[in-house]
């Protein structure tokens, strides 16, 4: 894939997500104290980040589309790919938050290791049974771990 065919696939399609995000915020202000709230609004977005997440890492660690992988797969690929994901930091000034979205990511509890990953997966699975999943803190640590793999990304084609 060349610069121009992911800004147009790929990195558009974050642009909207993020917007939607920032959407959130005229009713919800980025917060710690607003961390664990929840919605519908969360869980939508949860819902499309993760699954944007699941097709940009198969781009990313070059597995065809049709194969089936999951969050462990990927973690093979990405951790000896790029070791420093693990701890990049995100920092949001205009909230005062910095946080690390792979930190602890591991090959023995791929899932469980990354909470917002589960959250996703929690709610792709049974949205109202897990509906606290649907919270500000894991749709902004997904949303943050999704630049970081596309930066990363971008960093690499167009070197």
């Amino acid at each position: 894939m060349n610069r121009e065919q992911f800004l147009r696939d790929y990195w558009a399609y974050y642009l909207m997500l993020e917007e939607k995000f920032v959407e959130t915020l005229n009713y919800v202000a980025l917060s710690k104290d607003n961390e664990n709230t929840y919605s519908n609004e969360y869980a939508a977005l949860l819902q499309m980040i993760g699954a944007e997440l699941d097709s940009f890492f198969k781009v990313y660690c070059e597995f065809g589309a049709s194969e089936i992988k999951n969050i462990s797969d990927y973690y093979q690929f990405v951790t000896t790919d790029y070791p420093e994901i693990l701890t990049q930091e995100i920092r949001i000034r205009s909230a005062d938050l910095t946080f690390r979205p792979f930190e602890g990511w591991n090959g023995i509890q791929a899932k469980q290791s990354l909470f917002w990953w589960l959250a996703f997966d929690n709610i792709k699975h049974s949205r109202t049974t897990n509906r606290k999943d649907a919270n500000q803190k894991n749709t902004v640590y997904a949303l943050s771990a999704l630049f970081l793999l596309e930066m990363k990304y971008l960093s690499k084609i167009a070197a």
